[in-house]
C-alpha cells in the first residue's frame, strides 16, 4: 500500500460461509495484489461474496466497480483460500491484458488512469460483425426454445407480458439466466 492511503478496500458477505478473521486476512492479502496495480489516487471497493454449496465447494465472487468499468473474478474450488486466490488471479489477468485499453479509454473519457503504467499490448476491440435482428414478442420459455433451436448461447426478445427487452442466456452450470433491460 502507498503510505496510509487505502486505495482498494473490501467488504465481504458469506452465504453459508463463516467469515472468520483468517478469511478476512486472506482476502486482504489477496486484494493487496490488485491494489498494487492501481494508479495513484484511484480508490474503489472490492465486493467479495463467498458461497458454500452442498457438495462442499466454495465459490468466491469478487467485483470491483470503478466509474466506467467493472472488474469481476469468480472461482469455485473445495478450499476457500484457493477460490479467493483464483478469483483474484482472474482479475489480475484482466488488468494485465486490458491495462493499456482501459487507461486509454479513461483518458478519452476525461478520467484519470485506473492502472499503473506498464507496457501491455493494446488489445483490438473492434466489432468484426454487425447484425440486425427482428425483435419478436414471446415469453422466456419460448425464447429458451428458440435459442436452443438456433444453437446460440443467448437470445434477445421482447417480453410478451411487460414489453421489456430481455436477454436469455445459457450459464456455465447448464441453467439459464435472464437479463431484463431498464429505461
Amino acid at each position: 500500500m502507498k503510505g496510509n492511503y487505502i486505495m482498494l478496500s473490501f467488504n465481504v458477505r458469506g452465504d453459508d460461509v463463516d467469515i472468520t478473521n483468517e478469511v478476512r486476512q486472506t482476502i486482504g492479502s489477496q486484494i493487496e495484489q490488485i491494489n498494487t496495480e492501481l494508479a495513484d489516487g484511484v480508490s474503489a471497493v472490492a465486493h467479495v461474496n463467498l458461497v458454500s454449496y452442498s457438495n462442499r465447494l466454495i465459490k468466491a465472487e469478487i467485483t470491483i466497480i470503478f466509474p466506467f468499468l467493472l472488474l469481476r473474478g469468480e472461482a469455485t474450488t473445495n478450499a476457500i483460500t484457493t477460490s479467493i486466490s483464483n478469483a483474484v488471479d482472474q482479475i489480475m489477468g484482466q488488468i494485465e491484458r486490458y491495462r493499456t485499453n482501459v487507461n486509454q479509454h479513461a483518458q478519452r473519457s476525461n478520467h484519470s488512469n485506473l492502472f499503473r503504467d506498464k507496457e501491455s499490448p493494446v488489445v483490438t476491440l473492434d466489432v468484426v460483425r454487425k447484425k440486425r435482428i427482428p425483435l419478436k414478442q414471446m415469453d422466456s420459455e419460448t425464447a429458451i426454445l428458440q435459442m436452443n433451436l438456433l444453437n446460440h448461447d443467448f437470445y434477445i426478445y421482447k417480453d410478451i407480458n411487460d414489453e421489456t427487452i430481455n436477454i436469455i442466456y445459457r450459464r456455465n452450470d447448464g441453467h439459464y439466466g435472464l437479463i431484463t433491460t431498464e429505461s
